[in-house]
């Protein structure tokens, strides 16, 4: 259990050390109005172009597979400067461990992802999510799925 809190911290840490390192680096867009960025109830729109910024250990591809795979009605595009929107994150996997494999006869992993979605213009966050999928059975793709399956809720205004 405590393993599992740990790794909750851990992954707000790399989340916040990973919007500092953002935030140092030249591609990003200060705010209009030179304030840090706040998280809103702004909408989502239909049709809305999103850059999807590289991941640690890949997962990007796993989000754009599951935006794929669960229809959401947004536009991926490669060149953020092409973007409206950007969406950005940490995810960590936990493997199972021998114990676990040789008791159990399960190699599922446990998979923990954050994302935030930024509006590029004011560089204030409109959608933000966390999972964390124990004992996943197909690992990252699920953790993928689950955020697509919550960016198309938000865009229908379905999201609490």
């Amino acid at each position: 259990m405590f393993k599992h809190i740990f790794r909750i911290a851990g992954i707000g840490f790399a989340m916040a050390c990973a919007c500092m390192a953002q935030e140092s680096t030249p591609s990003n867009l200060t705010p209009a109005n030179d304030k840090a960025p706040v998280i809103t109830n702004e909408s989502l729109p239909s049709g809305a172009r999103i850059y999807v910024a590289p991941m640690p250990n890949g997962f990007e591809t796993y989000v754009v597979a599951g935006i794929e795979k669960k229809k959401v009605p947004v536009v991926v595009v490669m060149d953020r400067d092409k973007a409206e929107y950007e969406l950005s994150g940490v995810s960590d996997s936990d493997k199972a461990g021998w114990a676990k494999m040789l008791f159990m006869g399960s190699q599922q992993t446990n998979e923990a992802a954050s994302i935030k979605i930024v509006n590029l213009k004011t560089g204030n966050v409109v959608f933000a999510y966390s999972v964390n999928k124990t004992n996943s059975y197909k690992g990252k793709q699920s953790a993928g799925e689950s955020v697509a399956k919550h960016i198309y809720e938000k865009i229908e205004n379905r999201y609490h």
